[in-house]
């Protein structure tokens, strides 16, 4: 009974969110993740190094797990300016039960002041995602499994986005999949081969003063595909004196949320998630885990110091 629940979980969960990219909890805090635009946003971080996991539905057999790793560099003139370049790489595996995608990215993006507070930025993720079966859930005897690779590249995979932002404000939006079609490519199909549909992901936040100490932070995301209705995601934070931050989030019916950021070094920051299930995996599996770690002097969008080397306000989220 247990394997059967497991399986026809796993199928909605497929059938739900294969096609879309991993969700997390802390967007804000893997911003690069959910759009290669906001990569070096802050000409005051010269390089940012992000890293995560979030494990879904803990206990639950076969459960959705998934993590990345990121790396950005900025290049910017040593005296006054208004545009910079920035390159990276970012990659991340999304293992649901049988099905493992892996994507592999170089990043650029340009960033352009357009006034003395507001920024706008436009950024592309280029490389190949891999598409790879888990054998030890198939059964090698179905016809449909002997046919099929086990695993394959789909390249060119380009995630195009474009971001402006302030202080206090950002907005954003990429497309994904916009060159990945199927589940074909070097090494082979999967399936018939199963397609994949383009999506869409967008963000929109607000930051707003309480005190000397507080700053408050609201933050939506909007993603899904073009072919049904998006999924939405509202995080609350509160930062208090730039080095710690508490906050809640909900994600459409699914997960309520609390989370704990932190800096405990200069550089060194990070972010605890704990996303309980509100819908019917309340009662099989409601707890879920995310951990982020960042190597940068931003935290929540913000340097630890007021003052910077530029003659410009630093404008980063």
């Amino acid at each position: 009974m247990k394997k059967f629940a497991s399986i026809f979980f796993l199928i909605v969960t497929l059938n739900s969110f294969a096609q879309q990219f991993p969700q997390y909890t802390q967007f804000v805090f893997n911003k690069i993740g959910y759009n290669p635009a906001a990569s070096g946003t802050s000409p005051n971080a010269l390089y940012e190094v992000i890293f995560g996991g979030r494990t879904q539905w803990i206990g639950f057999e076969n459960n959705p797990k998934s993590a990345f790793v990121s790396f950005n560099y900025n290049f910017v003139p040593t005296r006054s300016f208004k545009k910079w370049h920035n390159v990276g790489a970012y990659i991340a595996q999304d293992n649901n039960g049988a099905f493992i995608h892996n994507d592999i990215w170089l990043s650029y993006s340009f960033h352009l002041m357009v006034s003395r507070k507001m920024l706008l930025s436009a950024g592309i993720f280029a490389g190949t995602k891999q598409f790879r079966l888990n054998n030890s859930f198939l059964d090698p005897n179905d016809p449909a499994i002997k046919n099929s690779s086990r695993s394959l590249f789909a390249i060119p995979d380009v995630v195009p986005g474009i971001r402006l932002s302030s202080k206090k404000f950002f907005m954003d939006f990429c497309v994904q999949h916009a060159t990945v079609f199927s589940q074909r490519g070097i090494g082979g199909a999967i399936g018939s081969p199963s397609k994949v549909v383009l999506n869409y992901n967008s963000s929109i936040g607000k930051k707003f003063k309480v005190n000397d100490f507080d700053n408050l932070q609201i933050a939506l995301n909007i993603r899904g595909s073009f072919r049904m209705l998006p999924t939405f995601e509202i995080n609350v934070m509160n930062y208090y004196n730039r080095k710690f931050a508490v906050g809640a989030s909900v994600r459409s019916k699914n997960f309520a949320a609390a989370i704990i950021q932190f800096r405990m070094l200069k550089n060194l920051s990070i972010g605890l998630a704990y996303d309980l299930s509100i819908n019917r995996m309340f009662r099989p599996a409601a707890h879920t885990g995310e951990i982020m770690v960042s190597f940068s002097p931003l935290f929540g969008g913000e340097l630890g110091k007021e003052t910077t080397q530029r003659i410009l306000d630093d404008c980063s989220f």
